[in-house]
């Protein structure tokens, strides 16, 4: 399999997000200024880094696999979905 037909496959495969959460589709960036990419429920993508807001929070750390966001008053955990 052709490297544009892996990356074909893995971009398409059915249930990879619960359609009605916010979901973590992506991290990038240097491991210093991290920024995560995030599928809201509407469907709507955001890009967002530490400090701006998401989900009624803060988003307080971006690591390699998952974006924490502080939302009243508790650290919640948004983790890149497992093969």
């Amino acid at each position: 399999m052709s490297t544009n037909a892996r990356v074909a496959a893995a971009a398409t495969q059915k249930n990879r997000f619960r359609t009605g959460e916010t979901s973590l589709i992506g991290v990038f960036g240097h491991p210093d200024d991290r920024r995560a990419l995030v599928r809201h429920p509407s469907g709507r993508i955001e890009k967002v880094r530490p400090g701006e807001r998401l989900k009624g929070g803060r988003v307080a750390a971006i690591e390699a696999d998952s974006l924490v966001y502080l939302s009243s008053g508790r650290e919640r955990r948004l983790k890149m979905p497992s093969d």
